[in-house]
């Protein structure tokens, strides 16, 4: 799908250059490439070629700086390949690629008519920015969401993460508000890590973990194994339940291959991370 992206780019640019309209006349390829990474299964496979997905992508928003459909793909792309392939390798690589998808987002949510300075605001301002988005943001600004909640989980040591905690919450509460469904109801996921990540002296509540944990659970009637990941990565360690670790992590490692097709890659990712966390039980519990 790269290289058909590739083809058909390169005869754009023959018949008139790679303007901002070549690049919307090549939009459904962009979803396409896009479908056909996430059905991808071979994770290896997929590694490679996200990054030229990416890099492509970037030479098409040069052309066109206000691509919304770009903006969203980078957005997510740089958030799932940080996610996928380098957050438990390489943590610092991971925080520059969340951040930057996190930039893409903001990008977009700033077309959308959002300040310009929207994730450097003070708590206060940035509060009255989100409220004022609306269900049509939504992909914007769950991906400027997500990106900078993934980025402060693996910052937790650094004095900016904890400046930003509010504002990420205040983000993903709008994004509750506006669709809880959205995206395998990420809404839900992302508060089940945010309560169950923490002890309860910083913030954390193991009873709202599990409440938004169990609606993520049945809103994608458990086809999205990244939610029995997390919840058994985070639920379930925090309270020191093993048996529900264990049984969260086998029901991921047992799921059929095809469960969801559309999330191939996705649950492909968490069988392998499923997998490396139950050899480390022992050492959680």
């Amino acid at each position: 799908m790269v290289d058909k992206l590739i083809a058909v780019l390169s005869l754009l640019i023959l018949l008139g250059g790679c303007s901002a309209l070549s690049v919307r006349m090549a939009s459904p390829l962009v979803e396409s490439q896009y479908a056909a990474i996430n059905e991808e299964s071979d994770l290896l496979l997929a590694e490679h070629a996200i990054p030229t997905s990416l890099k492509m992508l970037e030479g098409l928003l040069r052309e066109d700086p206000d691509n919304a459909i770009v903006l969203s793909r980078l957005a997510e792309g740089y958030c799932g390949y940080a996610f996928s392939f380098a957050e438990d390798t390489d943590p610092e690589r991971a925080s520059r690629l969340y951040l930057r998808g996190r930039d893409f987002a903001e990008r977009l949510l700033i077309l959308y008519g959002a300040p310009e300075n929207l994730t450097r605001q003070n708590p206060e301002q940035f509060k009255q920015s989100v409220q004022a988005l609306n269900a049509d943001h939504r992909n914007g600004l769950f991906w400027m969401s997500q990106c900078w909640a993934n980025w402060l989980m693996i910052n937790l040591d650094d004095l900016q993460a904890f400046v930003a905690m509010a504002q990420v919450e205040t983000a993903m509460q709008r994004m509750l508000e506006l669709d809880a469904s959205y995206h395998y109801a990420g809404p839900h996921l992302f508060f089940g890590v945010f309560y169950g990540g923490r002890p309860k002296m910083l913030g954390g509540n193991p009873d709202k973990a599990r409440q938004h944990f169990d609606l993520c659970l049945k809103l994608v009637e458990r086809k999205y194994l990244i939610a029995q990941l997390l919840y058994a990565k985070f639920y379930a360690v925090q309270v020191q339940d093993r048996e529900l670790f264990k049984k969260l992590l086998n029901e991921v490692l047992e799921a059929p291959t095809d469960i969801l097709p559309e999330q191939r890659l996705a649950n492909a990712v968490a069988k392998r991370k499923a997998q490396t966390l139950l050899e480390t039980a022992d050492e959680l519990f």
